[in-house]
C-alpha cells in the first residue's frame, strides 16, 4: 500500500513543479504581448495637453443612446489633477477625464483673429 502513496505523492509534486512552470511561461509570454500590444498603441497615439482655463469638447454619451459617443459644449479645463487626468467644469459639476477623452476647442472669433 505504501508505493502507491509514494506513487500519488510524486505525482501531486510533479504537477505541482509543471503548474508552477506553466504560469512563469504564461507571464513572460503575456509581458511580451503587454511590450507589443503598447508599441502599436504607441505608434497612433496623440499627445494631448491642456492648459487650465482651456475650453475643451468632451467625448460624452448621447442623449437618446448611452452606447452612442459625441462631442459636446465647450467646457472649461479646472486643472490637470495626475498625470492625464484633467478636472472639467460641465453644466453644474466638475468632472475628470482622461486626455483621450478631451478635444482642444477653437472657436470662430479665435480663428479670426488669428488670421487678420
Amino acid at each position: 500500500m505504501e508505493p502507491e502513496v509514494k506513487t500519488t505523492y510524486d505525482y501531486v509534486l510533479d504537477l505541482n513543479d509543471r503548474l508552477q512552470s506553466t504560469c512563469e511561461l504564461a507571464k513572460i509570454e503575456l509581458q511580451k504581448s503587454q511590450i507589443r500590444q503598447k508599441k502599436y498603441y504607441d505608434r497612433k497615439k496623440k499627445v494631448r495637453t491642456f492648459e487650465k482655463g482651456d475650453e475643451v469638447l468632451v467625448l460624452l454619451t448621447t442623449d437618446s443612446n448611452k452606447l452612442l459617443l459625441q462631442w459636446k459644449c465647450p467646457f472649461e479645463i479646472l486643472e490637470k489633477v495626475i498625470g492625464d487626468d484633467y478636472r472639467v467644469q460641465l453644466v453644474g459639476r466638475t468632472k475628470t477625464f482622461y486626455a483621450n477623452m478631451l478635444k482642444k476647442y477653437w472657436s470662430r472669433e479665435h480663428e479670426d483673429r488669428v488670421h487678420v
